[in-house]
């Protein structure tokens, strides 16, 4: 059985191609995260509508969007808009928009879900006891649906993370990208696809670790006194 030979050296050779995939993949993963959030928080008010007017097409546009593929809604964008609309957009922005339409829906549903496990009951005590409607939401309400919240809301941002790699279909130029370009070029792909996987680990890691932080930190401030 032949031994294979590592050789990471050709990651210095070649490094100003790795660091602009990592240039780019960062750009799609602020861009499209930071529009998510938006997005979702824009869908939950009307999700959670008392009106079928509102709520009934908000419902049906989240259920068929979060159906499809977020790779199937990056290729769909980049080559169909063009034909049936004549709309031409570069690859990095059909990836941002497809990447970001796919997030805004779930935070949708995250930020619906918190807002309404939050107790009633806790919010008219808190009024009873003379808190300010803003306090009330800076004090009882903001917390304990972020506390609620938290997991799901730093799942999809990881997920939104991941997702980024898709943008490698459309040769977008992001890490995942590159390092098949110099894989291609070198005839090592071992070396560069271990790259991309630790970059991801290096990158992910830490979101998660400030998560259960800052859980921690929420709990001992607002709810143990």
């Amino acid at each position: 059985m032949p031994v294979y030979h590592w050789d990471f050296s050709i990651l210095l050779q070649y490094h100003s191609i790795l660091v602009d995939g990592i240039f780019t993949t960062f750009k799609i993963v602020l861009a499209s995260i930071s529009l998510s959030i938006i997005g979702g928080a824009l869908l939950a008010p009307l999700r959670g509508s008392s009106k079928a007017l509102i709520r009934m097409p908000t419902q049906a546009l989240i259920e068929v969007v979060r159906s499809i593929p977020p790779l199937v809604l990056i290729v769909w964008a980049y080559y169909c808009l063009p034909i049936l609309f004549g709309l031409t957009m570069s690859a990095y922005l059909t990836c941002v928009l497809a990447i970001s339409l796919y997030g805004s829906v779930f935070f949708a549903e995250i930020f619906r879900s918190g807002l309404q496990s939050v107790d009633q009951g806790l919010v008219e005590a808190g009024l009873s006891v003379g808190m300010s409607p803003l306090k009330v939401l800076f004090r009882i309400t903001g917390p304990v649906a972020f506390l609620r919240i938290l997991p799901a809301f730093v799942s999809q941002c990881v997920m939104s993370i991941k997702n980024s790699v898709l943008a490698s279909y459309v040769a977008t130029g992001e890490v995942l990208y590159q390092a098949q370009r110099l894989s291609t070029a070198t005839f090592r792909p071992l070396e560069t696809l271990t790259f991309v996987a630790v970059f991801f680990v290096i990158t992910i890691l830490p979101l998660s670790l400030l998560a259960s932080y800052t859980e921690r930190r929420i709990r001992v401030r607002y709810f143990k006194r």
